[in-house]
This record gives C-alpha cells, structure tokens and sequence, in this order.
C-alpha cells in the first residue's frame, strides 16, 4: 500500500492542480514532453493517462504509456495498463503463458513510481498548460 501512497504524493508534487481538472480537461502538458490525459473524472477518482516523448535518435523506442487511478479520497494511485497490458494479478504462478513477472502489479506500480521520480528530479521547471 505504501508504493500507491508515495505514487499519489509523486503525482500531487508534479501536478497539485489535477484534483480540480474537470471532464473538459482533455490534456495537460508538463516539462520534457510528458503528457497527461484526463479519461475520466468522478467525485472521489480521476484516471489518467500518462504518456512521455522520448528524445531518441531513432523511432523504434515504444512511447512510455500507462493508465493511473487517482484515488482522491484514499490518497493513493493505482497504475491499471502499461503498454496495453491490462488487469494485473497481485501473484503470478511462474512460469506463466504471458511470462509476467511473479509480483507484476507491484512491479509496474514501483516503475511509475520511479517514472514520476525521474520527472521530479528533472531541472527543468514543472510548467502545466491545460490542453482544452
């Protein structure tokens, strides 16, 4: 529970304006091409897609995507897809058809975390500019 929490700390500290983001809020634009799409917006949750430009040389490299819940009222934020993959178990048996790792959820909740660390710690200014 405590990767969800500093996940949702992460996320506050990056963009303390998401908990007032409407429905109409089709996207926010932060600092080095990392992009956030607001899917849907409820009372107490908000899920969001967080997607980040690469600066490669070459086009082959897959776009960081994943999709987060953002708990509101629990304080926490879930990761539910990354890189379409969708409804991770909390256990895999191994080996498994998919070859998913035996904690996978907690796995891809842990690279968020060290996903949103890494825009943090980016000198860059974090600047948002709502996309309507």
């Amino acid at each position: 529970m405590k990767v969800y929490e500093d996940n949702f700390l992460r996320l506050m500290l990056l963009m303390p304006e998401l908990k007032t983001f409407g429905k109409q809020c089709r996207g926010v634009l932060l600092q080095d091409g990392l992009h956030v799409d607001v899917l849907e917006r409820h009372k107490y949750t908000t899920v969001i897609r967080l997607a980040q430009n690469l600066p490669l040389d070459f086009m082959s490299a897959a776009i960081p995507t994943m999709i987060v819940r953002v708990y509101h009222d629990a304080e926490v934020a879930e990761v539910l897809s990354y890189q379409r993959h969708y409804r991770f178990k909390g256990k895999y048996s191994y080996p498994n058809p998919d070859m998913c790792h035996v904690r996978e959820k907690q796995r891809v909740n842990e690279f968020l975390g060290e996903w949103l660390d890494f825009c943090l710690a980016r000198d860059v200014p974090v600047r948002a500019a709502a996309l309507v």
